[in-house]
């Protein structure tokens, strides 16, 4: 609309070339804006920052931002979970692309279980706020052990299944993104890893305060959140 105002005043010689420029300039900032203001943020839902740690009532008893690193122009953030005597079971690697987290590896403390990498990193923070909203993500997992090595083309399926207040041992909480995760493996799959639906909950500003997973459940109980970096790492 603006952009046919700006075309109605110069055919009308109301307007300098230098003045249109201007007010071209001006309507371009103005639907830049609007676009970003109307984008979905994931880490609207998901604060970035080392140190930043949710702590659950749960078997995941805390979860910790130890570590981001700048890797090659993108940032490389380590999430580390603990059990309930603060003992660290396993850390995740991710990678921050635009505004979305992608989760590279998955890493544990304990030679019992393998390692485990997805090509390409999948998604782990909300990616739409719609009911409803599906977004399947192929990718390739490659779990890795001292006596194993297999390399499975799996489908991991994002689901937004509510909106919804949560009230948990931490608070209450609006607008939470209740988000479902569900690793789909072919048939001649030997061990699948990551059997059955995953449930997160995030908060707006918060992250996320609920879990409900095949082997583990919990609610926030504390958190010690630092937004302060939030707009540098959009840049």
């Amino acid at each position: 609309m603006i952009l046919r105002f700006i075309k109605a005043l110069k055919q009308r010689h109301f307007m300098s070339p230098l003045a249109a420029g201007i007010l071209a300039a001006l309507a371009f900032f103005f639907v830049d804006c609007t676009g970003r203001q109307n984008r979905f943020q994931p880490l609207y839902y998901f604060p970035l920052n080392v140190g930043n740690t949710w702590v659950y009532n749960g078997e995941i008893h805390k979860m910790q931002i130890s570590d981001i690193t700048k890797n090659e122009g993108d940032r490389l953030i380590t999430f580390s979970f603990y059990d309930t005597l603060n003992v660290l079971l396993w850390q995740e690697k991710a990678g921050l692309l635009k505004d979305q987290i992608y989760v590279q590896s998955f890493e544990p403390m304990t030679s019992l279980l393998p390692s485990v990498s997805f090509d390409p990193p999948r998604p782990f923070a909300p990616f739409s706020r719609k009911l409803g909203n599906k977004l399947n993500f192929p990718c390739i997992e490659t779990c890795m052990s001292d006596s194993t090595h297999s390399t499975t083309t799996v489908e991991a399926e994002y689901v937004i299944e509510t909106v919804e207040d949560v009230r948990v041992p931490a608070g209450k909480f609006l607008d939470c993104i209740k988000m479902k995760i569900n690793i789909i493996y072919p048939r001649t799959a030997e061990k699948p890893f990551f059997i059955g639906e995953q449930y997160w909950w995030y908060a707006p500003l918060v992250g996320p305060i609920k879990y409900d997973l095949p082997s583990a459940r919990g609610e926030l109980v504390e958190m010690n959140i630092i937004r302060t970096r939030q707009v540098e790492l959009l840049e």
